[in-house]
């Protein structure tokens, strides 16, 4: 449970390298107790669990239950009266019994919402983010969406220039407009492989990196499309690390299967001096409107299932 507790206290404040940690909106969204121990006063916060979830039954939530690990059966029973102490990381040991990664996540975008930081997935709207590699900009955008009003923390670059995109996609005019009308900065022309240098983006540094579905434009399956791919990522991976501070991470998204699986990304990570946090399985529909773009053949999209999202840094933690 401590580990659940620990991992609740991270999502809801990350340290970032550019901003102070946000213990104002703290102390104007939650009750503050305080305890006088051998003389010295401190100060706690608190959430109350159950004034922010009530439990969905399994035939309501209309989720079937089976024996995969990414099917949850929710318990509908009454939530008990649990409470998260945000500065301890202290809680009652009822909730370890019932409680999923699913409701945790739940329970954690209301509490984000209700201090100020938006979150979708592992990314929140205190991490400087940087986006390369994008299609139609729908990933992004679905980010800054989930952020709220203000989303002045992402970066989000394509390699093609705004004029193919708009020719070829015909959601990128919205999805750009979404961006900046936040405040996100849309950039064009950035080589993820050369963008150490670039005058902006190079003089930055930032909490995430990401590159969702590298491809190299190489649509065979043999090894000379095999070091292609391989290049562009070892590249990326060579200017992304000097991009990231000590706590920042490098996540690339790709498919998982067959072909994909000899692209060996975990060993292009570690062939550049960089540590596997964790791989995870990617799931599309988290990011709402996140289209997968293939990048030629017009505005089509492609099959993105099964893929694994590889998190990298620059040492173990």
């Amino acid at each position: 449970m401590g580990q659940i507790s620990s991992n609740l206290w991270s999502w809801i404040c990350p340290k970032s390298r550019n901003e102070t940690q946000r213990k104002d909106l703290l102390s104007n969204n939650h009750q503050t107790y305080y305890v006088d121990q051998n003389n010295q006063l401190e100060s706690h916060y608190y959430i109350n669990i159950s004034d922010h979830f009530q439990p969905v039954s399994e035939s309501r939530a209309g989720i079937p239950w089976n024996n995969d690990d990414d099917d949850y059966n929710l318990d509908s029973s009454p939530a008990p009266h649990v409470v998260f102490d945000l500065i301890s990381e202290s809680n009652e040991e009822s909730v370890v019994d019932y409680v999923y990664d699913q409701v945790i996540a739940e329970i954690v975008q209301k509490v984000l919402s209700k201090i100020g930081v938006g979150k979708i997935g592992p990314y929140t709207s205190d991490q400087w983010v940087l986006l390369v590699g994008e299609g139609d900009f729908s990933f992004s955008a679905s980010l800054a969406v989930a952020f709220g009003t203000s989303a002045s923390n992402i970066i989000a670059t394509s390699l093609n220039h705004e004029d193919f995109l708009t020719k070829n996609y015909r959601k990128f005019p919205n999805n750009k407009a979404e961006l900046e009308t936040r405040g996100s900065v849309v950039l064009h022309g950035v080589d993820a492989t050369k963008m150490v240098n670039h005058p902006f983006v190079g003089s930055m540094m930032f909490d995430r990196v990401i590159f969702n579905f590298p491809h190299a434009g190489k649509f065979g399956k043999g090894d000379y499309e095999l070091r292609m791919h391989q290049k562009l990522i070892s590249g990326f991976l060579q200017n992304a690390k000097k991009m990231i501070g000590e706590d920042g991470e490098i996540h690339i998204t790709s498919k998982s299967s067959r072909f994909y699986r000899r692209w060996d990304i975990p060993k292009l990570g570690s062939d550049q001096g960089l540590y596997l946090i964790q791989a995870v399985k990617f799931k599309r529909l988290e990011y709402p409107g996140y289209k997968t773009k293939y990048g030629f053949r017009g505005d089509g999209n492609f099959h993105c299932n099964p893929s694994k999202t590889y998190k990298f840094g620059l040492s173990s933690k």
